[in-house]
């Protein structure tokens, strides 16, 4: 990422304002309500107890610790930039997502507030985009390469279920999960991309 996409950024915060507009101003209404109902008309036993565990992951600790692990392997290997990068996403997007919780002080479909955006999502989107785009460097087998992408993409799917699954969201602040991750991203990586180019110059 040498040339910052400002067309596609400008995009996606275009359409962010618009949904947290929408989520500060109106009470959900039929595509909230009816994908909310058909996400949770899925609920089994089985899968009951994949979605908890799937949130504990997201919880506090457990997604600091998740975190650590993969800021550490960076590190080891020798990627010290990248470990800095993956942990300057992760405090932005947990910082900005708790701030925007009690700006737009959404109620939750159990009745709890700090609806939007959901922090698992905008949370994972971060931790797993960062991941998919920079575990080529850590990870040299093109074979487990590809095992671990499409874990990745698993791992952000299925936190993005388990929030309507859960009764935690609404779709649309799963929705501005995973833009406000996104918007996120691209000014890390950006910047981690550019600053790696200068130093090679050097």
């Amino acid at each position: 990422m040498r040339h910052f996409p400002i067309a596609t950024y400008l995009l996606i915060l275009f359409f962010f304002t618009l949904l947290a507009a929408y989520a500060h101003g109106v009470s959900p209404q039929g595509f909230d309500i009816t994908l909310l109902n058909i996400v949770q008309g899925w609920q089994t036993s089985l899968l009951d107890q994949l979605m908890d565990g799937v949130a504990f992951i997201g919880e506090t600790w457990p997604s600091i610790i998740l975190a650590g692990f993969f800021v550490l392997w960076f590190w080891l290997k020798g990627y010290r930039r990248e470990a800095l990068g993956l942990v300057a996403a992760l405090v932005a997007i947990s910082l900005i997502g708790s701030m925007g919780k009690v700006i737009i002080d959404r109620t939750r479909p159990d009745g709890d507030q700090f609806s939007f955006v959901s922090g698992h999502t905008a949370y994972f989107t971060v931790l797993t985009g960062y991941l998919y785009y920079y575990i080529s460097k850590v990870l040299r087998d093109s074979r487990w390469l590809g095992v671990w992408r499409a874990g990745l993409v698993l791992l952000l799917v299925l936190t993005a279920i388990s929030r309507l699954y859960l009764n935690a969201h609404w779709p649309t602040d799963v929705l501005g999960g995973f833009l406000l991750g996104i918007l996120i991203l691209i000014p890390v990586m950006w910047r981690l991309e550019n600053t790696s180019v200068s130093q090679n110059l050097i």
